[in-house]
């Protein structure tokens, strides 16, 4: 009896897997109740459990509390060995990529780490974007960029909800990219970050901070960046 126990839950495992990696059931959709399983696959309550527990272990799903239990989002892979905008990115690993503008602001009330990451000596004018970018629907990162007014003038005009500021910086104000520096550090999250992230007790976000210049080597931008560790990971390739 235990053996065919043992055989029924690797079966309902075994099926849900292949829904999930077939792409059937997709990243982030909700799976149908315990009681659903129950009736659709005639199994036990306690078959369905065990499947979902081995298939939550080996990260296909997550469960959120009074919410149900979802496909997970599989981390993005953030290859450091060329800039790529987040759109670009998830894009690249079949996800649609969406934003949600919290905030737009002028201003040259600096703190004074960003006024030296631009290489400013006298007060300027600054652009301030906080933005949470998504992808399909689900929040990856919490993004404020600090863009001088002088390098984009009029950028908020141009500016919408799923815009990407790369695409602005190239195909509106015709500037080219050159070199980044990034710092990467593992943070605990505020409790507005962990609400605004959907992050769970203790899961940490990966910080980054960038400046960005142009090939003429003018800092164009300065960006911090809270990427959701449980959905995310650096990675960069190295020679000897």
């Amino acid at each position: 009896m235990a053996q065919e126990k043992g055989f029924l839950y690797m079966k309902l495992y075994n099926q849900l897997k292949e829904q999930i990696d077939s792409g059937q059931l997709r990243p982030g959709e909700r799976i149908p109740p315990e009681c659903d399983l129950v009736q659709s696959y005639a199994v036990s309550r306690d078959t369905v459990r065990r499947a979902l527990a081995k298939l939550e272990s080996e990260g296909y799903l997550k469960r959120k509390a009074a919410a149900g239990t979802f496909v997970r989002i599989k981390k993005a892979d953030y290859g450091l060995s060329r800039m790529e905008s987040f759109s670009e990115q998830m894009r690249r690993r079949g996800l649609e990529p969406s934003s949600e503008l919290l905030s737009i602001k002028l201003t040259d009330e600096l703190p004074p780490a960003v006024r030296k990451e631009l290489g400013f000596t006298r007060p300027e004018r600054v652009y301030i974007i906080s933005r949470l970018r998504k992808a399909d629907g689900e929040p990856m990162a919490y993004e404020v960029a600090y863009i001088p007014c002088a390098m984009c003038p009029g950028l908020h005009t141009h500016l919408e909800e799923n815009s990407s500021l790369y695409q602005i910086y190239e195909d509106v104000y015709h500037l080219e990219l050159g070199r980044a520096q990034i710092t990467l550090e593992a943070e605990a999250p505020t409790p507005h970050l962990q609400k605004l992230l959907r992050l769970r007790p203790g899961a940490p976000v990966l910080t980054m901070r960038c400046t960005m210049h142009l090939k003429d080597d003018r800092p164009l931008y300065y960006v911090t960046c809270d990427y959701s560790g449980e959905k995310y990971m650096f990675s960069v390739k190295l020679t000897r």
